[in-house]
C-alpha cells in the first residue's frame, strides 16, 4: 500500500522532470502533474477499500496532492482572466521577434481590448518608469539588467527603436512568457514601459503583472545606485579639493 500512496508522487516527480528536460508545450507538463494529483484520490479509495490500521493515513498521504492543487486552482481563479499585461495600455508595445518565434505562429499577439479595463482595475501599480539621463543611456542599462534575469533570454535589441525583447521561463514547469520593453522620451525623461504575455494558459495568476514590477523595481534600484555612486564621486571631489586648498 505504501507504492499506491507513493503513486501520485511519482506521476508528479515524472511530469516535472519531462519538464526540465524540455517537454513541449508545457501545458503537457502541467497536464500530466494533474493526472498525477488525480490520481491520488484514486489511490485513497483503492487504500481504503484493501487496507487496514494504518491505511487512513496512508489514504491522506496519496491525496495531499489533490489538496495542493485545489487549493491552488482556486487561488490562480481568484485573479484576473488574463495573461497578458501592459504598462501602457493606450498605446501597447507590439513584439517584433516573438512573432517570428514558431511557438507563436497560430497565436494572435496583439494585445485585446477586453483587457485592458481588467488590468487598470486589478493592477494600478502597475505604471510606466520615468528616470532623468538620456534615454540611450537608460535603454543600455535596461538591457543589461534584462540579460541577468534568472530565466531570461534576450531575443531582440533594437537600439534605433529602443525595444528589447525576451522569452521568460518559468522555473519549474518550464512555462514560456514573452516580454518587451520600450524606453521613450516623455517630457524631458526617459520613460520605461513593459508588456509581458503568457504564451499557454488562460489565467496567469498574476505573474506578469508581478514580473513587471519586479523588473521595473530592479531598473529603478539600478538608477538609484548610479545616483548614489554619482554623489559619492562628487562629494569625494569636493573633499579633495578642501583639502588641496588648506595644504595651499
Amino acid at each position: 500500500m505504501l507504492f499506491l500512496a507513493a503513486m501520485p508522487y511519482l506521476i508528479i516527480g515524472f511530469g516535472l522532470v519531462l519538464g526540465q528536460a524540455g517537454l513541449r508545450p508545457a501545458m503537457l507538463v502541467w497536464g500530466i502533474c494533474m493526472i498525477g494529483a488525480l490520481s491520488g484520490l484514486a489511490m485513497a479509495i483503492t487504500i481504503l477499500v484493501i487496507g487496514q490500521g494504518s491505511s487512513w493515513m496512508l489514504a491522506a498521504v496519496s491525496t495531499l496532492p489533490l489538496v495542493a492543487t485545489l487549493i491552488m486552482v482556486i487561488r490562480d481563479l481568484s485573479y484576473p482572466h488574463l495573461n497578458d499585461v501592459a504598462t501602457d495600455l493606450d498605446n501597447p508595445i507590439a513584439f517584433v521577434a516573438s512573432l517570428r518565434d514558431p511557438a507563436n505562429a497560430e497565436r494572435d499577439m496583439t494585445y485585446p481590448e477586453n483587457f485592458k479595463p481588467q488590468v487598470r482595475k486589478a493592477y494600478p501599480h502597475v505604471q510606466p518608469l520615468l528616470l532623468d539621463g538620456p534615454t540611450d543611456q537608460v535603454f543600455e542599462k535596461v538591457f543589461h539588467i534584462a540579460k541577468s534575469q534568472p530565466g531570461w533570454r534576450v531575443t531582440h535589441h533594437d537600439t534605433r527603436n529602443m525595444t528589447l525583447e525576451a522569452e521568460a521561463m518559468t522555473s519549474l514547469l518550464r512555462f514560456v512568457d514573452d516580454v518587451i520593453v520600450r524606453i521613450s522620451n516623455h517630457k524631458g525623461k526617459a520613460r520605461v514601459d513593459m508588456r509581458s504575455k503568457s504564451r499557454e494558459g488562460l489565467v496567469d495568476a498574476g505573474k506578469n503583472a508581478k514580473r513587471i514590477e519586479m523588473f521595473l523595481a530592479q531598473v529603478m534600484q539600478g538608477e538609484a545606485a548610479d545616483s548614489a555612486r554619482s554623489l559619492d564621486h562628487a562629494n569625494t571631489d569636493f573633499a579633495f579639493n578642501v583639502i588641496e586648498e588648506e595644504l595651499t
